[in-house]
């Protein structure tokens, strides 16, 4: 139903200078994370002169699983990964929220999707870096510098 409209809309701006471009066809891809962990640092907010800033924070997610062919958990049968995460938000509104609201020790879920990057390093050395770009935010807990624990949300 749609798919003739879209391809004669995407036919006219593709410039034809081969067959192969012709038979271009559309399709979906998806690049989507979705994680659940604790922030490792307080967020900060950084600007490039002439780019929108960003807030940046580190996000820890933990891998469990059971060691052995025991069935029963038993202590020393458990075994945990920790994964860190580097978590760039630039959405306006949702930045300076995390900024503001997002601290050490909260609980989140993030959703984005991920990045690579590369960047030249102080002594002029190319890296690479991975980041995930969220597009949502979800503080599921923080800790209450007032009560000092732990508020769930």
């Amino acid at each position: 139903m749609f798919r003739r409209p879209v391809l004669q809309v995407f036919q006219k701006f593709v410039r034809h200078e081969s067959e192969a471009v012709s038979s271009l066809v559309l399709e979906r891809s998806l690049n989507r994370v979705q994680l659940l962990g604790r922030v490792g640092q307080d967020p900060v907010m950084r600007q490039v002169e002439g780019k929108n800033p960003v807030t940046i924070f580190s996000l820890a997610t933990n891998e469990m699983w059971k060691s052995g062919e025991s069935e029963a958990y038993q202590m020393g049968d458990v075994s945990q990964k920790t994964t860190w995460h580097r978590i760039s938000v630039f959405r306006p509104g949702l930045r300076d929220v995390a900024y503001q609201y997002v601290k050490k020790g909260s609980r989140i879920y993030v959703e984005g999707k991920v990045d690579y990057g590369e960047y030249m390093d102080k002594n002029n050395v190319r890296r690479q870096a991975t980041t995930i770009i969220a597009g949502e935010l979800v503080i599921t807990a923080v800790l209450s510098p007032f009560f000092k624990s732990l508020v769930v949300l």
